[in-house]
């Protein structure tokens, strides 16, 4: 059986300078010259935005303990933090560079920080205790992902199966996914691992988002935007590793199978933007007549090709 599990853990702890390569939402939004910032209903950073949008679900004063797992530069740690202050806040990363970098952005900020450099599969759970919200965002796709798994394979007995294809029959197993659609296919296990992991913990709040496979536009802009998805995790190659698109409805069952509440969209619910006619000159024409008209049009498929999950224990939070 030829699959092949594809990891970025190496490059993370020992090659990964500079986010440069990575064109991120937060990042982008975090320039407020950007021209992508002129399309927005709301000219505000990423961070804020989202803020805005969680802040209207269920109320920050709520939380006292924040995770983040995978902060980036911690621009978005800093606009949370720019706008309440928390009894607790909790970054984890894999890449020390970027752990210096989250120091840096949050050291003048009021609150008790602690920074964890691990990979998150391997963070003890006692960590985990008293965390009210986690936000994992635009980073599960850098997560192992397992590819090229004949489906036929989840037919056998997992005794006879390898350590990576017995996990992979466990998920399927025991959170009743869906049978693959292709013959062939990737599964995004460590994005499974991951939340199930903060599931387990009973996290009341969990918020994630990263590309998806699954991607559709609805609505309005269904014929104006365009955005394709294969259903199947896809590779997106970066400077030094590969990262996946992630199956959303994956996540759905296992947030589902503990008892979570759970929505899910694309990232356009909270980064709405506004369709002037400038706009939607640009999402019409064949092809861009400029570079700023095609950074817009990237950017405005991007609030489509990447989904969010919020995940809300329900049970939890009436105690």
């Amino acid at each position: 059986m030829n699959f092949t599990v594809h990891s970025s853990a190496a490059y993370h702890r020992q090659e990964l300078r500079t986010l440069g390569w990575e064109t991120t939402l937060c990042n982008i939004l975090a320039d407020c010259h950007n021209p992508c910032r002129t399309t927005l209903d709301i000219k505000k950073s990423y961070g804020n935005l989202l803020f805005d949008y969680l802040d209207g679900l269920f109320s920050f004063e709520r939380i006292n303990h924040l995770l983040e797992v995978g902060g980036g530069y911690g621009w978005l740690m800093r606009d949370f933090m720019s706008r309440k202050s928390f009894a607790k806040v909790t970054m984890i990363d894999i890449c020390p560079h970027l752990l210096d970098q989250q120091r840096y952005a949050l050291k003048s900020l009021p609150g008790s920080l602690s920074f964890r450099e691990e990979n998150f599969i391997d963070t003890p759970p006692t960590v985990l205790e008293d965390v009210d919200l986690a936000v994992l965002n635009e980073n599960i796709g850098d997560y192992p992902t397992i590819t090229n798994l004949p489906r036929d394979f989840l037919l056998d007995s997992p005794a006879k199966l390898s350590p990576s294809l017995r996990s992979v029959w466990k998920f399927f197993n025991k959170y009743g996914l869906p049978e693959p659609l292709h013959p062939v296919f990737h599964i995004n296990i460590g994005a499974l691992m991951a939340l199930e992991k903060l599931c387990s913990a009973q996290i009341p709040r969990i918020f994630l988002s990263e590309h998806s496979c699954e991607a559709a536009v609805t609505g309005p802009y269904r014929n104006l935007i365009s955005v394709s998805a294969s259903d199947n995790p896809e590779c997106i190659i970066l400077k030094g590793h590969d990262e996946f698109t992630i199956q959303f409805s994956h996540l759905e069952k296992i947030g589902h199978y503990h008892g979570y509440k759970i929505i899910r969209g694309p990232v356009a619910d909270y980064i709405p933007f506004e369709m002037t006619p400038r706009l939607r000159a640009i999402m019409k024409a064949p092809s861009p007549w400029r570079d700023e008209d095609e950074i817009i049009r990237y950017f405005i498929e991007d609030l489509y090709k990447y989904e969010y999950l919020l995940l809300s224990n329900e049970r939890h939070e009436s105690e």
